[in-house]
């Protein structure tokens, strides 16, 4: 059975993974960029210096919010809206796949068990999400010019790796540590106790 110490432990880095993801949706530098000309969504874009998933960086404004009505209705692709909906479904997934872990520890004096499977599935769905957070850089008016990559890696786009791996992490933590017991798994041992009560 699972011990309290190895739940503690997968819900520890799963909260770091959460908190990773949650900052990488709220950095203002997941890359940085240079002679980037999209006008028709930033403001004098000639001065941009960094991107983030939903907020951008430019020499006269720090930190602003995208205007998502202007990226709809703009040149760019649907790459970038997808990484916006990535980098929102990563952490929702890991926070249930999270609280399914944490009932295990609640209610263990009922020897209660969450579904490995859907624990597992969650945070994996969660890896795969967090790593399409880079999608972002298939709108090629921000890296690709020139035929070479004009991007700097941001602070955003590290914890979006880290955030990453420590999804994965739990994944692989989830099938090599023991599984609780099943609740009155009879083939378990829990005839025997079945039929003391009995008596």
């Amino acid at each position: 059975m699972r011990s309290p110490l190895s739940s503690l432990l997968i819900l520890t880095i799963g909260a770091g993974a959460i908190g990773c993801s949650i900052l990488t949706a709220l950095s203002c530098d997941f890359i940085g960029v240079e002679k980037v000309q999209v006008d028709d969504v930033f403001p004098d874009s000639s001065y941009l210096t960094e991107i983030g998933i939903f907020y951008f960086s430019s020499a006269i404004e720090s930190c602003s919010v995208h205007n998502t009505q202007l990226i709809q209705s703009s040149s760019f692709n649907r790459l970038f809206i997808a990484s916006q909906i990535a980098s929102l479904s990563a952490p929702l997934l890991g926070l249930v796949g999270w609280t399914l872990v944490l009932s295990e520890v609640m209610i263990s004096c009922c020897r209660f068990q969450g579904s490995f499977v859907l624990q597992n599935s969650l945070f994996l769905g969660a890896f795969l999400f967090q790593c399409c957070t880079f999608l972002i850089l298939g709108q090629t008016q921000f890296c690709f010019f020139d035929g070479t990559f004009n991007c700097q890696w941001g602070l955003g786009s590290m914890i979006s790796i880290a955030s990453a791996s420590l999804y994965y992490f739990c994944s692989i933590l989830l099938c090599c540590l023991p599984r609780p017991n099943a609740y009155l798994d009879v083939d378990s041992g829990d005839e025997a106790s079945l039929e003391d009560e009995k008596v």
